[in-house]
């Protein structure tokens, strides 16, 4: 990282120095981020997607946001946060709360930082998060205890920003929780959203986990989510990228103990110019485990998709059931789909399997639904409706379906004629 490079991020350091709790600690994450630089496509996880954009923006940290930040409604209690920031909260949500309120006392200080360390190649994305965040959800659900859905609502509003959100989620024996994030910022607007999540399930907790990621077609977005999972705990998260100019979403999931399950659905739709990479990996660590992925992806115009995932079966790990299926659609010649799903496997007793494609439009099928009188709009919409839906089943179970059907129809049905532009 040259010199120049660093003077700006050890600017920003300074900049929330002096309402920042774990100073210590944060600067020796800054430090190791410094030492390590961003990811670069000379390391086989990011060979699809360069950072070198970020190397050359002047970011800085962003002031303080409009206490309206978001004007759409939510079917559930709402937090909202601007520029990295809580500006209003849900007083229903008693167990939501603001991270940088809790983050030096039980249970958040026993679990912050634990998770984001273990994950290799995102590692440097989450070291500049460690060092420079400055708020985020901090959500613990006591042991049996339900909570109705959440919805967490991140907006930026301010040029050249960037937002290094921390979220902590605790749900302890037995609770369970409906957590949905949404990313979104002004029309237009160039920033750097990179929000790190920590996720820890006690055994038998239950998380249904759905994230939007609608941001501006300027910005970029690099999410990574670690999840940590006890005995007989679910973890069911759907991903849905449909904005940035650039986004990355790395997913990491340990099943730690026996009968623990996860299901990781998602969609990307990379239009234009955009660049959409989704990479997956999943741990399995302890017998009887079980993991679903299920995701479809759409590129068009002149947008790049990238799907690697990778499920690893650790030495012991027997009878662990593990199932991989990506589907994806081009509908332009000048757009690209790279896919890359991985079994790692070291026990003998498993049940696992992959499975990728990547083709265009059934004509056939078009042509059927024109020679009945449906126009080529309409067909088109109703055939990558019904090519996404097996990836959006827990929106529909979860009852989150209706709250997501304007966002999807904004995204869908592409134009017929793409612009390349």
């Amino acid at each position: 990282m040259n010199t120049q490079t660093a003077s700006r991020y050890r600017n920003a350091f300074d900049a929330i120095a002096a309402s920042a709790a774990h100073l210590t600690a944060r600067r020796q994450a800054l430090e190791r981020f410094l030492v390590n630089g961003l990811p670069t496509s000379r390391e086989e996880d990011w060979k699809y997607t360069s950072l070198a954009a970020l190397e050359q923006a002047e970011w800085h940290v962003p002031g303080p946001a409009p206490q309206t930040v978001v004007a759409e409604d939510y079917p559930g209690m709402v937090l909202r946060f601007g520029n990295g920031r809580l500006v209003d909260a849900d007083p229903h949500a008693v167990q939501a709360h603001s991270l940088a309120a809790h983050a030096g006392a039980a249970p958040a200080a026993r679990y912050l930082g634990q998770l984001a360390g273990r994950v290799a190649g995102g590692t440097a994305l989450a070291q500049i998060n460690s060092a420079l965040w400055q708020d985020g959800l901090f959500l613990h659900v006591p042991a049996r205890r339900t909570l109705p859905p959440l919805f967490v609502a991140h907006s930026a509003s301010e040029a050249d920003a960037m937002l290094h959100v921390r979220n902590l989620v605790v749900l302890e024996a037995g609770a369970e929780a409906v957590l949905v994030e949404h990313y979104r910022g002004s029309p237009g607007l160039p920033y750097w959203n990179n929000p790190v999540s920590e996720i820890v399930l006690g055994e038998g907790a239950r998380l249904v986990h759905l994230k939007l990621t609608d941001e501006s077609a300027a910005a970029t977005h690099t999410g990574l989510a670690v999840v940590q999972q006890a005995r007989d705990s679910r973890y069911h998260a759907l991903s849905i990228s449909l904005g940035g100019r650039l986004a990355r979403h790395d997913t990491w999931v340990s099943l730690d103990e026996p009968d623990a399950e996860c299901q990781l659905d998602g969609l990307f739709i990379a239009a234009a110019r955009r660049h959409i990479d989704q990479h997956l990996h999943v741990e399995h660590a302890a017998p009887h485990t079980a993991s679903r992925q299920t995701w479809r992806g759409i590129a068009a115009g002149r947008g790049r998709g990238i799907f690697d995932a990778r499920v690893v079966v650790q030495p012991g790990a027997q009878k662990t059931d593990a199932q991989q299926s990506s589907r994806n659609l081009l509908l332009s010649p000048h757009a690209e789909i790279d896919v890359k799903p991985q079994l790692e496997i070291h026990a003998d007793d498993v049940k696992c399997a992959h499975g990728a494609t990547v083709g265009q439009l059934d004509e056939a099928q078009l042509f059927f639904l024109r020679s009945r009188g449906i126009s080529a709009d309409t067909a088109r919409a109703l055939l990558l409706r019904g090519f996404v839906a097996e990836a959006l089943t827990l929106a529909e179970r979860s009852g989150l379906a209706g709250w997501l059907e304007p966002h999807l129809a904004a995204a869908l049905p592409l134009p017929e004629k793409e612009d390349t532009a």
